[in-house]
């Protein structure tokens, strides 16, 4: 049975809020057939420009009441500052509440809380704009971190790429974690990214701080974290003694070497157990445990369940 996904759009929406997501259920067709089948609505017929005044036309308008499986609401500076009636909020409730998932992507979050101002929800948006969303849905619990969030029925994503990681978790949903991970290898996604996982990434951090001396260390370690490697290894590949390194990483990721290279390894294991057939003793070796005992423990200190309970509960 196809689902049929209807994607809101205004004048001044982002273009990647659409056609990232949009692209990734479509792609799921050359494996499933007819598993999505996907409609631009609009405020009118006609022609919607994009936030750097490209122009396409939707296929149909709020006010046809279409029905469709999921309702995906884009982001983008028009929809951040979008003024509804309450004619348009209506049909857009409307549209929702006989939706099987509603979902937001970027600042698509504004026109979310507007249609649902009364409920409650964990929602995120993009960083910059999680305070304003905050002060506009006083009903809500606006998350910063999260690269999305469901609730009740209701995702919320922080937008751009993101948009692409929520598109791929409904489709794991629907069709599985196989069919999920080959649309992840035919639009070039390195991995499936979690929704827990942060917005601003520690190496992103250090990029935009004040010392950028760790930054071809991460990149290595972002490459090789399968490799047997120490800390003197890491002191090593950028020329700097170990307490040196140490006072570096405690500085620009509050962590030491060896708990940050655990971290990479543990979080690439744990999409590999959500997206590959692998037993969990293959995934130990896969991202650089000697051992499966020392690779358990690891995990739960992390996450706080043991690798062989989050495999059973993925959905």
């Amino acid at each position: 049975m196809s689902r049929k996904i209807g994607f809101f759009i205004a004048d001044g929406f982002q273009a990647l809020d659409l056609f990232g997501p949009l692209d990734a259920f479509m792609e799921t067709n050359s494996f499933i057939s007819e598993a999505y089948s996907c409609y631009l609505l609009g405020l009118s017929s006609g022609v919607v420009e994009t936030a750097y005044g490209q122009s396409l036309s939707v296929d149909c308008d709020i006010f046809e009441l279409p029905q469709v499986d999921y309702l995906v609401i884009c982001g983008g500076v028009g929809m951040r500052q979008l003024e509804l009636n309450s004619k348009q909020l209506n049909a857009l409730r409307l549209i929702a509440e006989n939706a099987h998932r509603v979902m937001s992507i970027c600042t698509g979050a504004f026109i979310l809380a507007k249609i649902f101002p009364e409920q409650s929800h964990r929602v995120t948006t993009h960083w910059r704009h999680c305070r304003q969303l905050a002060q506009q849905a006083v009903n809500y619990q606006v998350e910063e971190d999260p690269l999305f969030i469901e609730s009740e029925g209701i995702w919320s994503s922080a937008g751009v790429l993101s948009g692409v990681d929520l598109a791929l978790e409904i489709i794991r949903r629907d069709h599985g974690n196989t069919i999920a991970a080959s649309v992840a290898k035919e639009l070039v996604v390195y991995l499936q990214r979690r929704g827990g996982q942060t917005q601003y990434s520690d190496l992103l951090q250090v990029q935009s701080g004040d010392s950028m001396r760790l930054n071809p260390l991460l990149e290595w370690l972002a490459q090789d974290y399968q490799k047997p490697i120490n800390v003197s290894d890491m002191a090593e590949r950028i020329s700097i003694s170990e307490r040196q390194l140490t006072r570096l990483f405690k500085r620009h990721l509050h962590s030491t070497p060896s708990q940050y290279l655990n971290q990479i390894r543990l979080n690439r294991a744990r999409d590999l157990i959500t997206c590959e057939s692998l037993s969990l003793e293959q995934v130990a070796l896969r991202v650089g445990f000697s051992s499966y005992d020392s690779f358990r423990r690891a995990f739960h200190l992390q996450f706080g369940v043991s690798p062989s309970y989050f495999s059973r509960n993925q959905a």
